[in-house]
């Protein structure tokens, strides 16, 4: 058995990857993520393969403790080249290692394809593939919780409660109009985001993800015309990553 986790800033998610199928993903607090947790559940693991987008001390402790087990370790890095996934980085470990694996995910599951990959989540994140394998790039911008954050601590006079249903409504009071400004602006970015996409070829597919990335799916779909794409290809994947992740294994 071979696990494949995804230490986060604040919750660790991993799957267990057997005969090439990939299991349900189990989260967990970062705060749970200890020695004991690991004698539980992880014991019987061959080999461990984990992506870090922070907390190094997790990573450490994880790795010394499969040491003294003997069980096969290995943590990922952005790269310049993994299979044909090729980087648009010219320093290719600045990449964020969840938009690296995001990209080999696509590219394990629509080889190809031209790809756009939007992955809402702490950032919103939105990166091109080209069939070919090369990454053409993409661009970061804060998430809908950071974007919701920023205006309350920067206008002392603007309050409003975070809201869990997104809508593009004009709202009536501030919290909906802070509240559904974020996402208004996300999609607007992805509408941009599909406009330079096509000005450099034909586009497949646009692949959502992150924990947002559900919502702004619906959102994208009632948005959708022709001429932006058939709606079969526009789709939403859950935990994406470890799609990228598997190719390590």
């Amino acid at each position: 058995m071979i696990l494949l986790i995804d230490i986060g800033n604040s919750r660790t998610k991993y799957v267990h990857l057997i005969s090439g199928e990939l299991s349900a993903t189990t989260q967990l607090n970062n705060d749970e993520f200890s020695e004991a947790y690991f004698v539980k559940y992880f014991s019987q693991a061959s080999q461990i393969i984990v992506a870090n987008v922070a907390h190094s001390s997790l990573t450490d402790e994880l790795m010394a403790w499969c040491k003294r087990q003997k069980i096969s370790f290995k943590q990922v890095h952005s790269e310049q080249q993994k299979n044909r996934l090729i980087s648009a980085y010219q320093e290719p470990t600045s990449l964020g290692i969840d938009r690296w694996l995001a990209l080999l995910g696509v590219m394990h599951l629509y080889p190809d394809e031209n790809v756009l990959i939007i992955d809402a989540g702490t950032a919103t994140t939105v990166d091109l593939l080209a069939a070919n394998g090369q990454h053409q790039g993409g661009w970061i911008l804060a998430g809908i919780n950071a974007l919701f954050s920023s205006i309350l601590s920067h206008s002392t006079l603007v309050h409003a409660k975070n809201k869990t249903t997104p809508s593009l409504s004009f709202g009536a009071n501030t919290t909906d109009n802070v509240n559904n400004a974020c996402w208004a602006a996300t999609l607007g970015m992805v509408e941009q985001a599909i406009a330079q996409a096509q000005q450099l070829g034909d586009i497949n597919r646009i692949i959502l993800t992150g924990g947002d990335g559900k919502a702004l799916t619906t959102l994208l779909l009632a948005q959708t015309t022709e001429n932006i794409l058939a709606v079969e290809n526009i789709q939403f994947i859950d935990n994406l990553i470890f799609f990228g992740l598997q190719e390590y294994a």
